[in-house]
């Protein structure tokens, strides 16, 4: 995956805030993996993966329903910053131990 800018966990907030609470977690994590996947490809072939683009996880996030944004006085939107945030410590802990 690329390197992580305020426009990628925004976007990713955003998308996670088109789906229910309980589903919120498995689809952050699944972002995660498509940006992975995409920028392996990208690395590889010289061309963007076709359906997740260059490896950001803003693309990712792009592939899905989008919230306008809110802003961070919308508690809603805070929880699903805080989980981007969250589900990416855990990602970038993971990759530590191995």
């Amino acid at each position: 995956m690329r390197r992580i800018h305020y426009g990628d966990v925004c976007a990713a907030a955003r998308a996670l805030m088109r789906v229910e609470t309980g589903a919120q977690s498995g689809l952050c994590l699944r972002m995660i993996r498509q940006a992975q996947t995409a920028e392996a490809h990208r690395r590889e072939t010289g061309r963007p993966h076709p359906l997740w683009g260059t490896g950001s996880l803003m693309e990712v996030a792009r592939c899905h329903p989008l919230a306008a944004e809110p802003g961070f006085e919308n508690p809603d939107y805070c929880a699903a910053m805080r989980l981007v945030l969250g589900c990416l410590m855990q990602q970038a802990l993971s990759q530590r131990r191995t």
